[in-house]
């Protein structure tokens, strides 16, 4: 194994993805692991950035957007996932509204690999999502960005949710 599981991807290459995908709005909790990527996304005047104080909150608006008919998206980190999972099952899994969300993995020591991460909310966050039946994908260094595309459309496909998580903070 390498000594580094995750490396640090530059927000400039996920911000331009972001907007290869057509989002109008990201809906976040702010995350300080995936901060110069919200930096970037604030300046950007062609994306309306909509900040929230849970992820509940998140899940709720991102389902009126997209019933408005905005394209919106949502930046949190994982540990959110965890506090919103009724909202993320009764609103995007049993409503069926595309959730594309992009998860900081806030903690996760990128040394090791999530499985053998000590923090079980870096550990225990994938295997949750499986339990829900929700795909998930990683970012674990630039050359895994062009996932976002896979997940952002696979979300429109089953019209649920689905989770890129950012392995290592934005650079």
């Amino acid at each position: 194994m390498n000594a580094t599981a995750a490396e640090s991807v530059p927000a400039e290459l996920l911000h331009d993805a972001i907007r290869e995908l057509g989002v109008t709005h990201v809906v976040t909790v702010p995350d300080t692991h995936q901060r110069t990527l919200l930096d970037r996304l604030y300046a950007d005047a062609d994306i309306r950035v909509v900040t929230v104080t849970t992820e509940d909150d998140a899940i709720g608006v991102n389902a009126g957007l997209h019933m408005g008919g905005a394209v919106p998206m949502l930046v949190i980190q994982q540990l959110g996932l965890f506090a919103s999972m009724n909202a993320l099952r009764g609103i995007a899994l049993d409503m069926n509204v595309p959730t594309f969300i992009l998860a900081g993995l806030f903690g996760r020591d990128v040394n090791k690999s999530t499985a053998e991460n000590r923090s079980r909310s870096v550990r225990l966050v994938e295997p949750l999502l499986d339990s829900m039946e929700i795909p998930h994908y990683a970012i674990d260094g630039p050359d895994d960005a062009g996932c976002i595309r896979t997940a952002f459309d696979q979300s429109r496909v089953v019209n649920g949710p689905v989770v890129v998580f950012v392995g290592a903070p934005t650079s």
